[in-house]
């Protein structure tokens, strides 16, 4: 035995050397594999921080901020304009998950205007001019058929039937009735549905998105009123407990203005108080008072 190895010593320490060195550069590769996974998930991680930041930056050097919404109630009571927040600053993709319709979301609040800042989405295509336009405008018909086309039964028949699209107004102030609704209504329609009696009020959304001219934030915002007072706004500004917050009286009268031609256009929201418990006296320049009912007091 010891005379094999004498022989044969440098052919076992070579391949030895050799088992050795493949399985280092195994470990290595396995090694610089780890290494640049992690360099590649910390540097895609850095990248995600960095645009966050530079994006965040540049909302708050402009003062505006498209990604944020919250939901306010306004009220005017002794000729003075007061509000409140009914939901808090948030993303709106928790609102609107789909993407595609926070894209329109935020087209339509590039397109508000001082006099105008409710948001308004496009109905009205305007017909192609030009030979290849028209052909676009087919191409585009046939592909939207061929994607929203369905087959249904009917009377024992399977035919195909192209689906509606989504009206743009209720897809965007669906989910903010949703939120307004489970913020204030929650007791009270059950209440209702116990058949205690009720006193049903209409309060409008409107999103707005209000172009200023000075440091104030921009964001959007969804403007919550008691349909009443809407209608019957004061012809003079109330007083503000801040200078800044006149625009909220214009913003209030442009919404005035267009449910009165466009309700559609809006949300609705209804909310239920007991009946009895308050009596609702509205008095000059739209103002309301609240009077709690003797028997409701004690």
């Amino acid at each position: 035995m010891l005379d094999y190895f004498r022989d044969n010593g440098s052919q076992i320490l070579d391949g030895l050397l050799f088992g050795l060195g493949v399985l280092a550069v195994y470990l290595g590769a396995v090694f610089t594999g780890a290494l640049i996974r992690s360099l590649g998930g910390a540097g895609s991680k850095g990248l995600t921080f960095a645009g966050r930041y530079l994006q965040g930056w540049f909302y708050h050097l402009r003062g505006d901020d498209r990604d944020i919404i919250n939901v306010t109630l306004n009220v005017i009571v002794g000729n003075k304009l007061k509000f409140d927040t009914i939901v808090a600053d948030r993303r709106i993709w928790f609102v609107w998950p789909n993407a595609y319709r926070q894209a329109l979301i935020r087209s339509a609040s590039r397109r508000t205007t001082e006099d105008n800042p409710v948001l308004q989405f496009s109905q009205v295509v305007k017909p192609p001019k030009t030979r290849f336009g028209r052909m676009c405008r087919r191409c585009g018909d046939a592909v939207r058929n061929m994607l929203t086309s369905a087959k249904v039964e009917h009377n024992g028949k399977s035919r195909r039937v192209r689906l509606q699209r989504e009206d743009d107004y209720k897809a965007v102030y669906g989910p903010l009735i949703s939120l307004v609704s489970e913020k204030c209504s929650n007791n009270d329609s059950v209440d209702l549905a116990l058949g205690r009696p009720m006193d049903e009020y209409r309060f409008v959304i409107a999103l707005t998105y209000e172009q200023l001219s000075n440091l104030r934030a921009r964001h959007l915002r969804a403007m919550v009123m008691w349909e009443e007072s809407l209608l019957n706004l004061p012809a003079e500004s109330p007083r503000f407990e801040r200078k800044e917050h006149e625009t909220r009286f214009r913003t209030l009268q442009a919404i005035a203005r267009q449910y009165r031609a466009h309700p559609e256009r809006f949300g609705v929201v209804n909310i239920w108080r007991p009946k009895g418990l308050y009596s609702i006296a509205p008095v000059a320049g739209g103002e309301t008072i609240r009077v709690r009912q003797p028997q409701e007091a004690s």
